[in-house]
């Protein structure tokens, strides 16, 4: 278990909780709601660390449960009125397409599509913003996405995208170059975005013309500046380590199906929910993943995953836990 949790574990402790909760932004909660806090944070723990040491066929659910239990955390502390009672006990995700990916065998393909629930009541809380470290090793700077008011659906293979530290098992696993870049600067100034990458193969798909029309490229020394007028960000997700291990570099994606954009935080939640879902609801597929009978090409990227959510999603709670706070 990483560092983090050094800093987690203070939120296991009611009397913390409360202290935190008046300093950060000051008002009192409950002793009540101070234990309820303390709780999911304690049970999240729990998962994560029964998680380390299990075998491959629970692993996903447990980390899943963790990421469940360390979500209703946060957004009791960021919801000044939720309580235990009244965050809904649905998921808020359902895999839509099941009998499709039995036939086709493309785990890929696998959809899933948002309701009333946890997963959204999670964006609501963290106003779907997502924090960066942009060649750091610590938050220099966040982007703010709408809230998609109606259900809209997420695939594995868009929300693979998302996370660049494992760029080499997502390409080899779908045999293809996934269209992302690394953001080399980043401007904004009068509804006017500048942003400099070195690679624009992707230019198209991560800049689509509904959303960005008037779009330009410059070269600029070792970058090229894609410079357009919109209040429209493009789809941005953290690579947590670079060359130099600890700085981040933030990178570009294409926009979920329907022009959909969504935070770092539920793109790991969405993907847990995923190989949780499949080790818990269909073990025989899971076991036939695992025990290299079928579809055993998606496992490098599984393991690489698990291990990365294992570390990271206790550290992107913490990241909203420190954030400033503007009264």
């Amino acid at each position: 278990m990483n560092n983090t949790w050094h800093f987690l574990r203070e939120f296991e402790s009611k009397e913390l909780v409360k202290q935190y909760i008046k300093k950060k932004y000051q008002y009192t909660i409950t002793t009540e709601k101070a234990l309820e806090i303390s709780s999911a944070f304690k049970q999240g723990r729990s998962y994560f660390e029964s998680s380390l040491n299990s075998d491959i066929s629970v692993k996903p659910l447990l980390q899943y449960y963790g990421v469940v239990a360390l979500s209703r955390g946060l957004i009791l502390i960021l919801n000044k009125t939720a309580r235990e009672n009244t965050i809904k006990p649905s998921h808020g995700l359902k895999i839509c397409n099941w009998s499709t990916i039995v036939k086709t065998k493309k785990l890929e393909n696998i959809k899933v599509k948002t309701s009333s629930g946890t997963f959204r009541e999670l964006i609501e809380a963290t106003k779907n913003i997502s924090y960066f470290r942009g060649k750091s090793n610590y938050i220099n700077w966040q982007s703010e996405f709408d809230i998609e008011e109606k259900d809209f659906e997420l695939s594995l293979k868009e929300l693979s995208y998302s996370f660049p530290d494992l760029k080499k098992s997502i390409e080899s696993w779908l045999g293809l170059s996934i269209p992302s870049t690394m953001i080399e600067s980043l401007s904004c100034e009068n509804n006017k975005v500048k942003i400099g990458i070195r690679d624009i193969t992707f230019i198209t798909e991560i800049f689509p013309g509904d959303l960005y029309p008037n779009l330009r490229v410059k070269d600029d020394d070792y970058q090229k500046i894609v410079s357009y007028e919109s209040n429209n960000w493009p789809n941005i997700s953290q690579k947590w380590e670079s060359s130099f291990k600890i700085n981040g570099d933030p990178y570009l994606q294409p926009p979920f199906t329907g022009n959909i954009f969504l935070n770092d935080i539920g793109k790991m939640f969405a993907t847990t929910f995923i190989f949780g879902t499949i080790s818990r609801y269909y073990p025989t597929t899971w076991m036939n993943v695992t025990n290299g009978i079928e579809n055993d090409k998606i496992l490098p990227f599984a393991i690489n995953y698990m291990d990365f959510i294992q570390e990271k999603y206790p550290n992107i709670i913490l990241d909203f836990i420190d954030a400033p706070y503007d009264t």
